[in-house]
């Protein structure tokens, strides 16, 4: 079982609006891991791996774990109508990078975190030493973009925007009890190769209570956009990168790293990729694993 207390949850605010955050505090103040969760996820979702990561480092690594704008317990405005893309989590993760003033750090992210931590790391290249990015949604361009761009188009497979878009605004928002979302939510499309207690975690870090009944902090609306303006261009990130990268991809058919883009990756003297059995939910199914390779990566410095 994790020591869950070993996080503590914090709050900030970025241009006056609040947003919140997990900070696992460490023995020291250099060098600190910041992670960024997936679409329609939280901070919490991660509670496992990133414990496990801190106690890899013996709690010498601080870990700052961000609840992005309309994600987990962040208040910030969520109107999906205004979401244009997601330059606005960048932005945002930028923001709150330089609010915490460190020298130096490393990134990590899942998913669309992963996307948000390369761009952040391809402006703030003087400040992040390291970027790890966890089954992130990285196409190719131009030929990988093309044919993504006509399946979301056309609704074609179910790893397009259209299709992610259209599960999310189908999915539950209103339980009697906490308990009652777990039990719904338990073996359920995405959620069925989980563990039961990361399932908990996405609960608690982003089911909230209005009116005696529970919800999402996450609304369908504001996630099914956030598929929608998905950027297809993600590979010009990692193109500006300086920094030592490492990709972890899963080698099911979910995952969201194309092999166009795996294959234009490869033989890059500043870009490990490295494959494992699992789905695009690999950081939460394995554990174990993931934390071993982060740790191995990061721990040459």
């Amino acid at each position: 079982m994790i020591d869950k207390a070993k996080a503590s949850r914090e709050k900030i605010l970025l241009n006056e609006e609040s947003f919140s955050y997990l900070f696992f505090e460490g023995s020291s103040s250099q060098n600190p891991i910041i992670f960024f969760h997936a679409t329609g996820l939280n901070a919490a979702t991660y509670l496992n791996l990133l414990t496990k990561i801190f106690e890899d480092f013996d709690g010498e690594r601080s870990i700052y774990a961000f609840d992005q704008r309309g994600h987990g317990l962040s208040l910030a405005e969520a109107d999906h109508t205004k979401l244009k893309s997601w330059k606005q989590f960048s932005k945002e993760a930028i923001s709150f990078l330089t609010s915490l003033d460190h020298k130096s750090v490393d990134l990590m992210g899942h998913s669309m975190g992963g996307i948000v931590a390369s761009e952040v790391a391809s402006q703030l290249k003087l400040k992040v030493k390291n970027l790890i990015m966890l089954e992130p949604v990285l196409y190719y361009a131009p030929k990988d973009v093309i044919k993504l761009k006509l399946k979301n188009f056309l609704k074609f497979d179910d790893l397009s925007a259209s299709n992610k878009s259209s599960s999310a605004k189908q999915r539950r928002n209103n339980f009697a009890s906490f308990e009652e979302a777990i039990e719904h939510f338990t073996g359920r499309a995405m959620f069925a190769s989980w563990p039961e207690e990361s399932i908990m975690n996405y609960l608690e870090g982003g089911l909230v209570k209005k009116e005696g009944s529970f919800f999402l902090s996450c609304d369908p609306a504001w996630e099914a956009k956030t598929f929608e303006t998905v950027t297809f261009d993600t590979f010009r990130f990692l193109k500006k990168v300086t920094c030592p990268v490492l990709i972890i991809r899963g080698d099911k058919e979910t995952s969201t790293f194309t092999e166009e883009a795996k294959n234009a990756l490869l033989n890059k003297d500043r870009i490990l990729i490295e494959e494992y059995k699992g789905t695009h939910f690999l950081p939460i199914e394995n554990v174990e694993l993931v934390s071993s390779r982060v740790f191995d990566f990061l721990h040459k410095d």
